[in-house]
């Protein structure tokens, strides 16, 4: 019983917030630090008691792998509130599952911004804005935060991580059947 509480309780409870924090983005655009900061502070609890100091280990280190993401929010690409989610989710969850959701998320981003641009009536301008963008970052090799030209060019990337979080855990189910 201890074994698959140990195994299974920081995963679960990184989806939760995950999940948690994908709401409040859809619902206002923010993550808050109230979800994102206490579940930092728990995550070094849940590591700490479950797992001594290697649960303290993969604390720190899915932490840090969370803040990996941090040139994306310098440069436009997340706001602060993914980024501190997903240093969350790692603080929880431990580096292992945090690196899982992380790559995920990120193609479940990538695709719902492809289709978003396609769908949406100005896409096409929004991407050839994009690309400008990032083609005028590496030719004058500047760096500058992005901003899109209208407020309809916001998507809830915070449902992505929540979305690369679930399939996160599914995986993990698979693998253990």
């Amino acid at each position: 019983m201890w074994e698959m509480v140990r195994n299974w309780l920081p995963p679960v409870a990184a989806v939760i917030i995950a999940c948690m924090g994908g709401y409040t983005d859809i619902t206002s655009q923010k993550i808050p630090n109230e979800i994102t900061l206490h579940a930092m502070s728990a995550g070094l609890l849940i590591n700490l008691l479950l797992g001594g100091l290697g649960g303290v280990a993969s604390w720190a280190g899915g932490l840090l792998l969370g803040f990996a993401f941090f040139p994306l929010y310098l440069v436009g690409a997340l706001k602060a509130g993914d980024v501190k989610l997903y240093m969350a989710i790692g603080a929880v969850g431990g580096w292992h599952f945090g690196l899982y959701v992380m790559v995920l998320s990120v193609l479940f981003g990538g695709v719902t911004a492809f289709l978003l641009m396609l769908v949406r009536k100005d896409g096409r301008r929004a991407l050839r804005s994009l690309w400008n963008y990032l083609a005028n970052m590496v030719l004058t090799r500047t760096f500058s935060m992005y901003q899109p030209q209208e407020k309809s060019a916001y998507f809830s990337y915070g449902c992505c991580i929540s979305a690369g979080a679930v399939a996160a855990l599914i995986w993990m189910i698979i693998q253990k059947m």
